[in-house]
C-alpha cells in the first residue's frame, strides 16, 4: 500500500500546437485515455511533421502511452529520442527515468531523476521520484534527504510527506513517521496509502484503537481488490468490524 510515484509522464500542460490542418493526430497524441489512440496519433504527427519544433514532445508522449500499455522497451526508446532532440527538458529526464524504475534499473532511474534535479532545482517530482527509488533500493538517508527537499519546494504536497514517512519508517524512525503520515493526511484527507501506512504503526505499536480507525478509514477510500483483502484482514486479526 506504498504510494508508486507515477505524476511526472509528460504533463497536462504540455501539449502540441500547430495548425488546423493537422489538427486530428495532435488531438490524438495529446489525449492520454487512449494509448493505442495517442501512439497512433504521435506517430502521424511525427511523419507529417518531422522538422516541427515540439518533435521531443511528440516523441514524449508516445513515451507516455507505451509507458501505460506495460512497453518499457519502446517507451525508454522514444524517451531517448526526445532528450537526443531537446535535452534541456527536464520532465523527459523524470518520464524516462520512470520507465527505468518500472524495468528494475533503479540506478539508471537514479541518473535521469539527477538529470532533472541538475536542469531544474526546483522540480519537486523528480525528488520524490529519486526518494522513492532510494527507498527500493535501501538507501533510506538518501531518500528522506530527497522527500525533505521535496517538501522544503511545496509544504503542501502529501505524497513527498507520505513517503519521507515510508524512508523514515524503513529508518527505524518510527515516530516521525507517523508525523509525517500525519501530515499526509492532514494536507489530503483522502490519502489512503497514508491511513493504512499508519495503521501499520499504529497496530504495530499495539495502539489497537488508532490502527482500527485508519485501518477503517483506507478501507473506506475504494482500495484496490488486494488491499481491501489485506486490510480487512488486519482488521479481523483485531477483532474489529470493517
Amino acid at each position: 500500500m506504498r504510494a508508486m510515484i507515477l505524476r511526472c509522464l509528460i504533463g497536462a500542460s504540455a501539449f502540441l500546437a500547430v495548425g488546423p490542418a493537422q489538427a486530428n493526430p495532435i488531438d490524438d497524441c495529446n489525449q492520454s485515455e487512449n494509448p493505442e489512440k495517442q501512439i497512433d496519433g504521435c506517430t502521424e504527427f511525427l511523419q507529417l511533421d518531422p522538422f516541427s519544433p515540439y518533435v521531443a514532445l511528440a516523441y514524449g508522449r508516445r513515451g507516455e502511452a507505451y509507458m501505460r500499455k506495460g512497453d518499457l522497451a519502446r517507451a525508454i526508446a522514444d524517451f531517448d529520442q526526445a532528450v537526443a532532440v531537446d535535452g534541456g527538458q527536464a520532465r523527459l529526464y523524470v518520464s524516462r527515468g520512470l520507465a527505468y524504475r518500472d524495468k528494475g534499473d533503479l540506478d539508471r532511474a537514479i541518473g535521469d531523476f539527477s538529470k532533472a534535479i541538475e536542469l531544474d532545482s526546483k522540480f519537486g517530482e523528480a525528488f520524490i521520484n529519486r526518494c522513492v527509488v532510494y527507498e527500493d533500493k535501501g538507501q533510506a538517508d538518501l531518500a528522506i534527504a530527497d522527500c525533505t527537499a521535496a517538501i522544503a519546494i511545496n509544504p503542501k504536497d502529501a505524497v513527498a510527506h507520505n513517503d519521507r514517512g515510508v524512508a523514515r519508517e524503513k529508518a527505524g524512525k518510527i515516530e516521525d513517521a507517523i508525523a509525517d503520515y500525519t501530515s499526509a493526511i492532514e494536507l489530503d484527507a483522502g490519502y489512503r496509502d497514508a491511513y493504512a501506512n499508519r495503521a501499520v504503526l499504529y497496530d504495530h505499536k499495539g495502539e489497537k484503537d488508532r490502527a482500527i480507525a485508519d485501518y477503517r478509514a483506507a478501507l473506506a477510500k475504494n482500495p484496490t481488490p488486494q488491499d481491501r483483502k489485506d486490510l480487512e484482514a488486519a482488521l479481523e486479526r483485531l477483532g474489529a468490524a470493517p
